[in-house]
């Protein structure tokens, strides 16, 4: 956590603070990361990178509320990139069943 932390005051951004609630919830679980999610300065900065909702819908697949993650995950795909990044994101709706 210490590399995030440091990385978050060399070069603070949205997507910097995500890729530490995702640390966060590795380490702590599915509530802390989310709660880390909801701290983040500027998540309008966020809101057209499929990792964000594709992040909230981890982990709400993994707190059992697979309704909630299959809203993520669609909102996700719509953002996705790529088509590589869409069939992972397929993937994980799948996995809400």
């Amino acid at each position: 956590m210490a590399l995030y932390d440091a990385l978050m005051t060399l070069h603070p951004s949205p997507v910097v603070a995500l890729s530490r609630a995702i640390a966060v919830a590795q380490r702590d679980g599915p509530d802390r990361g989310l709660a880390e999610l909801a701290a983040i300065d500027g998540p309008e900065r966020l809101e057209k990178y499929p990792f964000y909702p594709a992040t909230l819908g981890e982990l709400e697949l993994r707190r059992g509320r697979n309704d909630v993650a299959r809203e993520h995950f669609r909102t996700a795909i719509k953002l996705g990139r790529n088509p590589m990044e869409r069939r992972f994101l397929e993937l994980r709706l799948q996995a809400c069943r």
